[in-house]
């Protein structure tokens, strides 16, 4: 009987240990993002059903992080299924990628491209 008391106990405080360290934000506070203003940001939109074209968006962007290391430090994946970033980028095709310059939309790249015309589009965004 000790020893389920103690099990309680020990399961209740690690759950409380859980709970305090979580963030909740407001919706407002997620779709900005905390994009700071002086800052290139990307914003790749993901769909399980067009894994089969996102490789390429993959392979650009790591053939740029290359030659851009310190415009490429900010990426950030963000799947079909979260309906609120979806709706306020205005994403009705996937994949895409935004590049944003603080809260400032750069480029905007969509749908099934090559490597070689996803880097091309998204260089000018890096190369400033």
């Amino acid at each position: 009987m000790k020893f389920r008391s103690i099990g309680f106990l020990s399961a209740s405080l690690m759950m409380i240990m859980v709970l305090s360290s979580c963030q909740f934000t407001t919706n407002d506070e997620r779709l900005s993002m905390n994009l700071d203003a002086d800052k290139i940001h990307t914003l790749v939109f993901s769909s399980k059903k067009q894994q089969d074209i996102e490789h390429f968006y993959y392979d650009a962007l790591l053939s740029l992080r290359k030659k851009y290391p310190n415009k490429l430090n900010s990426i950030s994946v963000i799947q079909k299924d979260d309906v609120d970033l979806v709706k306020h980028y205005q994403i009705d095709t996937f994949p895409t990628i935004i590049v944003l310059n603080g809260q400032k939309e750069m480029v905007r790249v969509t749908g099934e491209r090559n490597v070689d015309t996803i880097q091309k589009e998204l260089e000018a965004a890096y190369s400033n």
